[in-house]
């Protein structure tokens, strides 16, 4: 499909916007080709990867459901063992960039085999732990530096076994995240309940290792076919070789590998990473102060878990909304993206303001639903920035960069909250963040534009 033909989402300038990304469907695999790439067992990578997420993804919210017992049994504060939590969240973000490296030498199979090990083995670890350091080295290192190897290739091997319906898949896989929030928390009460918290921790490390099964499926395709895809995504780029890569280094080259410090989309793809830190920022602020917020509207304390649930029920149908959209001819995963983060600005404000648990409620399922289409468009964008091949190592970047985002601000709206003794500032602060992050992904389309004008008026040429 030529550029001319298309009509994308929310765009004003129809045949300059996805000038570059025509040229990348255009060399997609054919229809009849879709059986054998798109088959059986590509779906079985996306059920794979679903259950990976679910787990890491769970486990790491139902930390809140070890707090009391640790504090009992190690005789410490509540904001001692809430950094063994933080530090397992801090670690498998800090960990992609490794974990990508490895995935493309590798392959996704044997990291996440690696990981699955490494993750249950600092579980069981952390079960006979005695003192904090038994806790920090199970729980908080070898269990992130675990979900970490785990995280990437589940998400990199869905995106390199499809081609047309590539965004529903990861946007499905993706729905692990959702799925573990609401099943897996309930689950580690019970076991904590029935056989204390050690034996919790050791059903999570038996529960861990069975992802170990579930990525021997993570089957990739061969280096030659992603290389080609890889090189649909910039002519220029395919037009040089590894030597003048190495004339041509820069700063960004440096910093960020030679294909993508090359490419021509590497400043959107910044400009994406600085907006996408400020809407991480921005998302994790609710998990913390909306039930405060909630209870001191009046709100049953008992029912304001009830939004966190909310909140997680629609980003599981955002994720699956934003993954059919992002295959579609018409809509970009980039405009997509500005679009749902910037509405999205308005519902923190709005939180602050509403009294009675519908309303609550309501807004934090509209909160969850345009969140999780922005965290289900992000491989779809920086595969269609960057390229297939450059998947695994832009997308170990940016998960670096969030972790980074995460640990900031908790703690920045806790000093304000502290400050002002008012928890809506909290929520204030989330919505601006926001209003930010939408700012910088407009000024990423305007470049995106631009840099596609330029290429329209050379190829014209």
């Amino acid at each position: 499909m030529k550029s001319d033909e298309r009509n994308p989402l929310l765009s004003e300038n129809i045949n300059v916007k996805y000038a570059a990304v025509s040229d990348v469907k255009n060399d997609e695999p054919k229809n009849e080709d879709i059986p054998e790439r798109e088959g059986r067992s590509a779906w079985l990578v996306v059920a794979a990867s679903f259950l990976c997420i679910c787990v890491l993804d769970g486990t790491m919210y139902s930390f809140g459901c070890f707090l009391k017992p640790l504090m009992l049994e190690m005789k410490q504060s509540r904001s001692t063992i809430s950094i063994a939590g933080s530090l397992q969240v801090a670690l498998s973000a800090f960990v992609a960039p490794v974990a990508a490296w490895l995935v493309v030498k590798k392959g996704a199979r044997l990291v996440c085999l690696a990981g699955a090990v490494t993750a249950s083995f600092g579980l069981l670890l952390a079960s006979f732990a005695s003192n904090l350091v038994g806790i920090f080295g199970g729980l908080s290192l070898l269990t992130g530096i675990g979900f970490g190897l785990m995280y990437i290739p589940a998400v990199v091997a869905v995106a390199e076994n499809f081609t047309t319906r590539r965004s529903l898949a990861v946007g499905l896989s993706l729905c692990g995240a959702g799925a573990g929030q609401v099943a897996v928390a309930p689950l580690v009460s019970w076991l904590i309940e029935t056989f204390g918290w050690r034996g919790a921790l050791q059903a999570l490390a038996v529960l861990t290792l069975s992802c170990a099964g579930f990525g021997t499926v993570m089957k990739q395709p061969g280096q030659e076919e992603s290389e080609e895809s890889g090189n649909r995504a910039s002519r220029r780029e395919s037009e040089m070789s590894e030597n003048e890569y190495e004339h041509n280094r820069s700063i960004l080259t440096v910093l960020l590998g030679s294909k993508i410090g090359s490419s021509d989309n590497v400043y959107v793809f910044l400009l994406m990473v600085v907006a996408d830190a400020l809407s991480v920022m921005a998302l994790y602020i609710p998990y913390s102060y909306l039930q405060p917020v909630a209870q001191a509207a009046g709100v049953d304390p008992h029912l304001t878990t009830l939004l966190i649930s909310a909140i997680g029920a629609g980003s599981v149908s955002g994720r699956l909304l934003s993954g059919w959209m992002s295959d579609q001819p018409w809509c970009h995963p980039l405009y997509l993206t500005r679009a749902v983060v910037t509405v999205s600005c308005i519902l923190p404000f709005l939180l602050s303001w509403v009294d009675h648990l519908w309303m609550f409620a309501g807004l934090s399922l509209v909160f969850g639903f345009l969140t999780g289409q922005w965290i289900a468009a992000t491989s779809p964008l920086l595969v269609s920035l960057l390229g297939i091949d450059q998947l695994s190592q832009a997308f170990g970047l940016l998960t670096f960069v969030r972790g980074v985002a995460s640990l900031i601000s908790p703690p920045l709206a806790g000093m304000l909250v502290d400050l002002t003794v008012n928890p809506h500032i909290a929520l204030y602060l989330s919505g601006g963040l926001l209003l930010l992050s939408g700012g910088v992904y407009s000024l990423a389309v305007l470049v995106f534009n631009r840099k596609n004008r330029r290429e329209i008026i050379y190829q014209k040429i």
